[in-house]
């Protein structure tokens, strides 16, 4: 298993070199990513930029980091008559991790108590928030105290920025390794916001990166860079020593400067008032949690632990939706001192009145606004529950969670109960279009409720599907044309090969021949099968079968317009 996780904590893609310009860094993932953010996290996302911004600027600075100590300007004399690091009062021992002093160590202190100094104030400020736990979960794990530091480095204690590269939380958590780690990361809940749980899954991660290198410094440029990456590092230049490793450009930029960082944060953050900051610090997160079982909506949850429902939200935005999520148990973070009285007036609730939203699928025709006129909500409501990025970019077949709060009795008691969910294991040769024909999905859907950014997906991942069980199939025959494979013909379908092989008993994928005739599965729907001729355009086709545009591009797994002619597409039966 061990290995099994560090494989998949590979699929974390580094940071690019260069940053996005920082006033649009929120801007641009909503638009190409798709992701819808609050004020507070457009805040907190824009800030995380601004820093590494500033950082990347700095970073190019050479070794020394190309300006002198700010306090220079001021007492020039005094300054350089008195170490303004502080070098001769840094002791190893206060540490519980290994701590050196060199000129890459002493950039980054430069660059902290410089350029950087706004940041580190705020760093600094946030920490007191979070110290406590994450202080707790290290001791219960036997783990040093200090590796706090990497938490400050990663995200400055900012536990709502979400990075360019999507990377979110205390600990940025790329959704891959979130995943590996236990974290929850789909359309209901995303636990890399979590405070308490991310910290756990980042103590197991780091706890399996100082297994496999045996040194931390080598741990934490693989938690930057991924262990696949440092490890060529370590192969290509024969050496286990980090400082040698980071004055080749083998390992980007960003990771050389990784560990350096680190470091300089925690000389300087273990004694803050030595080098002249004041801190106010952020009041501690301190909460009670109850378990919940099924989906309830925070209003609920709200009024029987006699607080607001935007306080439930702050305490717990790994939710989504504004409710927990319809399977399983759920977490259920709430104010000091509710627990007692919430369990009394939660159990007098029946289960059926522990929801105020139902669900909608969207159908061909529909726009938002004419959804949120038929349930008597105005669309901003259905916008800020789905955290829709674009209100034109609704489609077929997409699920909405639509708020009830406050609509007639008659129309919540007709809401749709939630429907059951069912967690997916992918094998060996599947794919998204193959996955999603076995439930009866769009591949869409996959994506959005697993947050997945593109095609890829690993065998041994765990896919959540909105829905509850594989659809009931029926047989569709398909005869071998000239030029067909194996291979291609599963790929039209939406399935792997290994299925085709299976269901035609055909041991050898390349034996097929012209003329042969295939069983396929798909959904319960029937399915035809459409070649495409010289001059048709996914308009006319459409048109033709009476179906949209969107559908057809659905239902193949295309991401453009453009077909050809001799292309076979999917189309599903009225």
């Amino acid at each position: 298993m061990f290995l099994s996780l560090l494989t998949l904590s590979l699929l974390d893609p580094a940071l690019a070199d260069t940053p996005p310009e920082p006033s649009s860094v929120w801007d641009e993932l909503q638009v190409d990513k798709g992701v819808h953010l609050s004020d507070q996290e457009k805040e907190a996302s824009q800030d995380l930029a601004d820093e590494r911004f500033d950082e990347q600027l700095f970073g190019g600075m050479g070794a020394l980091g190309g300006e002198p100590d700010p306090r220079f300007y001021v007492d020039p004399v005094g300054t350089l008559e008195v170490d303004p690091l502080h070098l001769d009062l840094v002791a190893p021992a206060d540490f519980d991790i290994p701590v050196v002093v060199n000129p890459m160590v002493e950039k980054w202190m430069n660059y902290f108590l410089g350029r950087g100094r706004k940041w580190f104030q705020k760093y600094l400020e946030r920490e007191h928030a979070y110290r406590p736990m994450i202080h707790a979960e290290l001791a219960a794990a036997g783990m040093p105290l200090d590796l706090i530091y990497v938490s400050m480095i990663e995200s400055g204690f900012s536990n709502q920025a979400r990075s360019f590269a999507s990377a979110v939380g205390l600990w940025q958590f790329m959704a891959p390794t979130a995943r590996a780690y236990g974290l929850r990361v789909d359309y209901w809940s995303d636990e890399r916001t979590d405070p308490e749980a991310s910290t756990r899954a980042a103590i197991q991660y780091l706890s399996d990166l100082y297994d496999l290198q045996g040194d931390w410094y080598l741990a934490w440029a693989s938690y930057n860079a991924g262990p696949g990456r440092v490890n060529g590092a370590i192969k290509r230049h024969g050496t286990r020593n980090f400082w040698v490793i980071a004055q080749q450009e083998t390992l980007a930029e960003e990771t050389r400067n990784y560990v350096p960082k680190v470091l300089a944060a925690a000389i300087i953050g273990k004694h803050p008032e030595r080098y002249g900051f004041e801190v106010e610090p952020h009041a501690e997160l301190r909460y009670q949690s109850v378990e919940v079982h099924g989906a309830v909506t925070l209003d609920i949850i709200a009024d029987c632990a006699e607080t607001t429902e935007a306080r439930i939200t702050e305490l717990n935005p790994a939710l989504l939706r504004g409710a927990t999520p319809p399977d399983g148990t759920t977490l259920v973070h709430l104010p000091e001192g509710s627990a007692e009285g919430f369990a009394t007036c939660f159990e007098a609730i029946p289960p059926s009145e522990r929801i105020s939203y139902s669900r909608h699928q969207v159908a061909r025709g529909e726009t938002l606004s004419g959804i949120a006129k038929r349930y008597g909500v105005t669309s901003a409501d259905i916008e800020n529950v789905n955290r829709l990025a674009n209100a034109n970019r609704i489609y077929v077949g997409m699920e909405l969670v639509i708020p009830l709060k406050g609509i007639a009795p008659e129309l919540v008691a007709k809401a749709e109960a939630p429907r059951t969910t069912t967690v997916h294991t992918v094998t060996r040769g599947e794919t998204l279009s193959a996955i999603s024909t076995r439930y009866g999905v769009t591949v869409s859907q996959l994506k959005g409720w697993n947050s997945l950014n593109s095609d890829t997906i690993q065998a041994g991942q765990r896919l959540t599907i909105e829905g509850g069980k594989p659809q009931s199939t029926t047989p569709l025959s398909y005869t071998v044309r000239k030029g067909d494979a194996l291979s291609s013909i599963a790929r039209d379908f939406g399935v792997s090969t290994a299925q085709v092989q299976e269901w035609n008993g055909i041991s050898d994928a390349s034996s097929v021949q012209v003329g042969q005739v295939l069983k396929l599965y798909g959904p319960s729907q029937d399915w035809k099968v459409y070649v495409v001729r010289s001059g048709d355009s996914l308009g006319r086709i459409a048109q033709a079968n009476g179906c949209s545009v969107s559908e057809l591009k659905g239902w193949n797994d295309l991401s453009g317009s453009t077909i050809h002619p001799g292309q076979k597409l999917r189309i599903q039966a009225d």
